[in-house]
């Protein structure tokens, strides 16, 4: 291994534990906050708080338009001046957010007898999640991997809404107070995300939007904006359409379960978002690129193995002794969706891989078939088998999307390959030892 090959892996390695080191707050931060917010409002209340979390984040992909793993590109790459690049980027973001405020506004207004809460909180969660397109600076700061300042900006808004939190409980306040509070998360975290860049930018930026090259990056993310919101659709389809077939008490259990085993998908982006500049430069040399491949996909799959394994030996105490007796049966959704999460980790990999390659309009196939079949089981399964059925509508999606359909199309069977060495690891090694 070169010398500058070492030092961009110390610069990842340390850039990962920066992540990984907030992770570790904010997981038991975050944890924390939701067992006192699960006991304080009861299954049905908690229900209801979880729906319009789950929509915000299904209008997130609005505020981004595709352009994450982009512009990072762009800006390691640095064929054009970083305010253009930022300052385009922001813009279409930007815009984006208020196309999603327009058509929350019209949808609330049609469907607002059949929600699950008032049509008022939907459009303020519209208005706070455009607040998502200020995160663009999260990506200068990974394109430099300095994500020490993204992680201040998380632990900043995150200590101070889990305080507020904390004491609305104390002071017994109503379901509204903590629906606020979400409104206003994303609009904190943008603000001092931003505010970090403009302190800690390593130089003078101006920003400028350049008409041409919007629709350059446009043309680029196109496919990524509709794989961002079918990624988001089957992650969060399920609890929508739980609180709307089952209703909010069914939907406050379900989400137990779900905040449980959602807790570690940040692992896996943390360490792609780290090694992503790395596996770009990598690709001049096509046997260093197979191998940085292939070991990411290796930490990421068996460290998946080890949280679902470790989660299910321990679902049933974990979960009586946190949340408390009302919430017991989420342990048996979390048995089962806990290991949907092995697939997620891989596809963090997957996801970077495609757009290294230019691939990205399979990034929106295995999306789309992932929400199409998550909704369809969601909607047979749901009425049968309740929170139990929408279990395993999410790892039956989850494994179809991530690995399996990659094995349809020539452009994706590298991948393919590289997943199944991973998975096959064991057998592989007791061959070669035998």
């Amino acid at each position: 291994m070169s010398d500058s090959d070492l030092t961009s892996t110390k610069k990842a390695l340390g850039n990962i534990t920066w992540l990984f080191g907030e992770k570790v707050i904010t997981m038991g931060l975050a944890l924390l906050v939701s067992i006192v917010l699960a006991r304080y409002l009861g299954a049905s209340e908690f229900g209801r708080l979880n729906y319009l979390i789950s929509f915000i984040a299904i209008l997130v992909p609005f505020s981004t338009l595709g352009l994450n793993a982009i512009v990072v590109r762009e800006l390691v790459n640095e064929k054009r001046d970083q305010g253009i690049i930022l300052g385009t980027a922001l813009m279409l973001r930007s815009l984006g957010g208020l196309v999603a405020i327009i058509i929350i506004i019209v949808t609330s207004l049609i469907f607002e007898q059949k929600l699950l809460i008032s049509s008022n909180w939907l459009i303020l969660g519209a208005i706070g999640s455009s607040f998502s397109s200020l995160l663009l600076f999260d990506f200068y700061f990974q394109s430099i991997v300095q994500s020490q300042y993204v992680v201040k900006t998380r632990l900043i808004v995150l200590g101070l809404s889990s305080g507020i939190k904390m004491l609305a409980v104390y002071n017994s306040t109503s379901l509204e107070v903590f629906l606020s509070l979400i409104v206003l998360e994303p609009v904190a975290t943008g603000i001092v995300l931003y505010s970090f860049f403009k302190f800690k930018k390593t130089k003078k930026i101006l920003f400028k939007f350049d008409f041409t090259y919007a629709k350059e990056l446009f043309s680029q993310s196109k496919w990524l904006i509709l794989s961002g919101f079918m990624a988001v659709v089957y992650l969060k389809v399920d609890q929508l359409m739980i609180g709307e077939i089952l209703g909010s008490e069914e939907l406050g259990v379900y989400s137990v379960a779900v905040r449980m085993s959602e807790v570690w998908y940040f692992f896996p982006t943390a360490i792609v978002a780290s090694f992503f500049p790395k596996l770009l430069k990598s690709r001049l040399d096509p046997v260093m690129y197979q191998y940085n491949l292939q070991r990411v996909c290796d930490v990421l799959f068996w460290f998946g193995v080890l949280v679902a394994i470790s989660i299910t030996l321990i679902s049933t105490l974990l979960i009586d002794v946190l949340y408390g007796e009302m919430y017991s049966f989420a342990s048996q959704v979390l048995n089962i969706h806990i290991w949907a999460g092995v697939f997620i980790f891989m596809r963090a990999l997957l996801s970077k891989w495609l757009i290294a390659e230019g691939l990205l309009k399979f990034s929106l196939l295995t999306h789309g078939i992932a929400a199409i079949t998550n909704i369809i089981l969601n909607y047979i399964w749901i009425p049968q088998f309740g929170i139990i059925g929408a279990a395993w509508a999410t790892f039956i999606s989850y494994a179809l999307s991530s690995y399996l359909v990659l094995w349809l199309n020539g452009n994706t069977l590298p991948m393919a390959k590289i997943m199944s060495k991973t998975i096959t690891f064991p057998y592989r090694l007791l061959k070669y030892k035998s």
